[in-house]
């Protein structure tokens, strides 16, 4: 039922789409609350433990050694029900949370290249407590395909909030015809 292959690339090119975003808002803006709600910085490091949770933890089970790229301090920060505020000092540096981004992005192409691909099919392995199912999948690789999805909200939030830090609208087939590329 699940294609690894498709998975796999579905989540480079959201990643690739994410980095367009996130590199248009400069640091010092990360931590601006335009509209009140969400800034930046959260939706950055939201994405990374939403990563962490749905593509390795809900596939293989935490594991002793994920403290080596993303720090527990995260579940709290960016988790499920955390809530932005905007006190810059609260929160890791936007290159601390890049860093972080990509850490978990590399281990879960990593492992997910090498998951037998029959694996794709069985049961998540969810946590007890609030997080005993998800209300979208129960299997490995409907929680990888959801990853994909769940990104792009936060790549819609980013830009809204771009907008209302006063930036133009970004012009992707303008710059792609300039050069520039997305890979």
């Amino acid at each position: 039922m699940y294609d690894k292959d498709r998975i796999i690339y579905q989540l480079e090119r959201t990643r690739v789409l994410s980095l367009q975003m996130i590199e248009r808002v400069p640091h010092d803006q990360w931590f601006d609350m335009p509209t009140g709600v969400t800034h930046v910085a959260w939706n950055v490091g939201h994405m990374a433990i939403a990563e962490y949770f749905l593509g390795l933890v809900f596939v293989r089970g935490a594991r002793e050694k994920d403290r080596d790229f993303i720090p527990e301090a995260y579940v709290e920060l960016f988790g499920y029900g955390s809530v932005a505020t905007s006190d810059p000092s609260s929160y890791p540096s936007p290159s601390e949370i890049l860093k972080v981004l990509g850490s978990v992005h590399k281990t879960l192409l990593d492992e997910t290249r090498a998951m037998p691909a029959e694996e794709l099919s069985e049961t998540c392995e969810f946590l007890e407590g609030e997080f005993d199912h998800h209300p979208i999948f129960e299997q490995k690789g409907g929680a990888l395909e959801w990853l994909g999805y769940h990104e792009h909200v936060h790549i819609g939030a980013i830009g809204l909030l771009r907008r209302e830090l006063g930036s133009k609208p970004i012009e992707y087939f303008q710059e792609s015809r300039e050069g520039k590329r997305f890979a």
